[in-house]
């Protein structure tokens, strides 16, 4: 099959993560990526793994230039499929697909994405794509804002990743703590923040990979344990699992997620997750850590509790807490069981259907 993907974001987020690693492995399968972007670090990406990514303008939203162009690119490419994201991406390439009669898939990362307006229920009675949802409480948020559209036509694949072979034991000196998610207000770093301020300097490193709106706030608010050296400001990085390979406890305190990829992306590397009770989180947590899942609004407090207990726990407790972790991955979340789904589904459903 030949599959194409359409990306209008400007920054990096779970989508990408999940785009790049189908295509990665759907190449591996002998089928035919292709991919028109906005940004260039994407597109790069993409290029390296070997998929044929071109940039591609979208300008205002159904941009008839934009959409007669991807209609030419989609002409000669002939896809299968066109899978998209959200308003953009469907305003311009699904718009484009829809016109040549090519089947669309919507890959919905969160609830909220989907909440009803005229612009999204345009969109989906004209173009009547396949949803393609991370997690069962995305496809219950697309019930609940879209109950006109046809239960048919929702999927729940979940998100996956590749494990390592094995975990990379706790070594001596401070714990190493890392998240990965923008930084924005939402993602609820400044409850991790203000937690560790609790904790003896030279106890912890706090790796702090990613950008966002409210990075420059948090980074004035914590500079002393900036100074200290137990937490590093790494801003936008290519190479997620080069620090996730360095650390030991991934924090993920979000306020809202569908299914996130960044957490499953750190229990694939074999890390301690700890992580807030909201959207798809509960779906793949084991019950062997159960005692490391913040509650849906707790606050500092509860997070300086479970860090507390992890600071306090010798190296052969955390590696067991670590062992746990990618066990729960390889076992659910494997990356080839999910595609193996996904090609199903994309062959004798959205296409073969």
């Amino acid at each position: 099959m030949h599959i194409a993907f359409v990306n209008s974001t400007r920054k990096w987020g779970g989508v990408k993560t999940w785009t790049m690693d189908y295509a990665v492995e759907l190449m591996a399968r002998g089928h035919r990526v292709s991919a028109h972007v906005r940004q260039d670090v994407f597109r790069e990406r993409l290029l390296e793994a070997g998929a044929d990514a071109r940039r591609a303008g979208f300008g205002f939203d159904f941009n008839p230039v934009s959409i007669l162009r991807l209609m030419a690119a989609f002409r000669k490419d002939r896809p299968d499929v066109v899978v998209c994201n959200i308003k953009k991406d469907m305003n311009i390439g699904g718009m484009a697909a829809k016109l040549l009669g090519i089947p669309v898939i919507q890959r919905v990362g969160m609830p909220r994405d989907m909440e009803d307006d005229r612009g999204v229920a345009f969109l989906l009675k004209t173009i009547r794509p396949w949803v393609l949802c991370p997690s069962h409480s995305v496809a219950e948020g697309i019930r609940r804002y879209m109950p006109y559209f046809p239960e048919t036509r929702i999927k729940v694949i979940h998100n996956a990743k590749r494990p390592v072979e094995r975990i990379t034991p706790v070594r001596p000196g401070p714990l190493r703590l890392v998240s990965t998610s923008q930084v924005n207000l939402d993602k609820g770093h400044e409850v991790v923040l203000e937690a560790l301020e609790s904790f003896p300097a030279g106890s912890f490193r706090y790796d702090i990979v990613g950008t966002g709106n409210h990075m420059e706030t948090l980074r004035e608010r914590h500079r002393a344990m900036a100074e200290r050296g137990d937490l590093i400001w790494h801003g936008f990085s290519t190479d997620v699992a080069g620090h996730l390979a360095e650390s030991d406890v991934f924090l993920l305190p979000s306020y809202s997620e569908g299914m996130p990829n960044a957490l499953l992306e750190a229990m694939a590397a074999g890390l301690i997750p700890v992580a807030r009770d909201i959207g798809g989180v509960r779906e793949i947590w084991p019950d062997s850590l159960a005692g490391l899942m913040l509650p849906g609004e707790s606050g500092a407090e509860a997070v300086r509790d479970i860090l507390g207990e992890l600071l306090g726990m010798d190296r052969a407790r955390l590696d067991e807490l670590k062992e746990a972790s990618l066990t729960a991955c390889r076992t659910s979340f494997s990356l080839p069981k999910k595609i193996d789904e996904f090609e199903r589904w994309v062959r004798d459903e959205v296409v073969g259907g």
